[in-house]
């Protein structure tokens, strides 16, 4: 049986490793980066992230040494091809690592299925469907906002396209320019593996929220498609606050315009006090 991308393969080679088929030959899998952290015992510590290989460097030539198993196919949910594939890009792209405590092929095996399949461990503590979810960003002064949909998913928007360029612009004009941006839907988790997020629906007290089916069901039907992007009308926070309420606000563009406004009065006064 040939891998199909998605597909989970053992490779048995050495002992027992687990892998995920992505295309072209190549597989993601499990990797120690801290080899000084002891043995494969049930106590041993040690750092590990994911790696991008050719199945043939790690399973060795012969088909005899790997196989598909997709044992959890008829009781898992299956993530559909998009999501697995964000979830790949994601996780080499921030090079996320983990911290692990046991045997090492176990956790392989968890991780590569986690990428394989939907299940209610990836629930975020704390997060509700319909929240909206907001994400500092370290070292500025605004954050990225998203709307939790469940079973550990943000939908949000980004500044980009679907692969991860900045959008073409609409308009000339570049401080109002609108830009094509795109929606995702993310693992909070993996869009954000320092785990720098916070619930914070700070706007329900001026509006009221819509009903969570809803919310999620339209968050849902845009996710994975191409959206208007406008950093003062329709930035992330607006789309998020959109879908929670019925209306997009700001409070960052509100508080950044709010300055504007308090610089140039200052500027003005003083020119005329000369």
């Amino acid at each position: 049986m040939e891998p199909k991308y998605g597909d989970v393969i053992k490779i048995t080679l050495q002992g027992d490793a687990w892998a995920l088929y992505v295309d072209n030959g190549e597989i993601v899998h499990l990797v120690l980066i801290d080899e000084a952290s002891g043995t494969n015992s049930a106590s041993a510590k040690r750092k590990v992230m994911l790696k991008k290989d050719l199945l043939s460097e790690v399973a060795g030539n012969s088909k005899s040494n790997y196989h598909v198993e997709n044992k959890y196919d008829g009781s898992l949910h299956i993530r559909e091809t998009r999501a697995i594939q964000r979830s790949v890009d994601l996780l080499l792209k921030n090079q996320v690592i983990y911290e692990i405590e046991g045997i090492f092929e176990q956790y392989s095996q968890l991780i590569v299925e986690q990428l394989r399949y939907d299940n209610t461990d990836m629930e975020c503590s704390g997060a509700n469907p319909g929240d909206l979810i907001e994400m500092p960003s370290p070292g500025l002064l605004y954050s990225h906002w998203g709307v939790y949909v469940g079973n550990g998913y943000v939908v949000h928007l980004v500044k980009e396209d679907s692969m991860g360029s900045s959008g073409s612009s609409s308009s000339s004009s570049s401080g109002s320019s609108s830009v094509t941006g795109y929606v995702w839907k993310d693992r909070l988790t993996e869009y954000v593996p320092d785990k720098n997020y916070k619930v914070n629906n700070k706007y329900d007290k001026n509006y009221q929220p819509r009903d969570v089916i809803y919310i999620i069901k339209d968050a849902n039907e845009q996710a994975w498609k191409e959206h208007k992007y406008n950093l003062l009308t329709m930035n992330c926070e607006h789309f998020a606050t959109k879908l929670r309420y019925s209306t997009g606000v700001s409070g960052q563009v509100q508080m950044a315009l709010s300055a504007v406004a308090g610089i140039v009065g200052s500027s003005s006064f003083s020119s005329s006090s000369i």
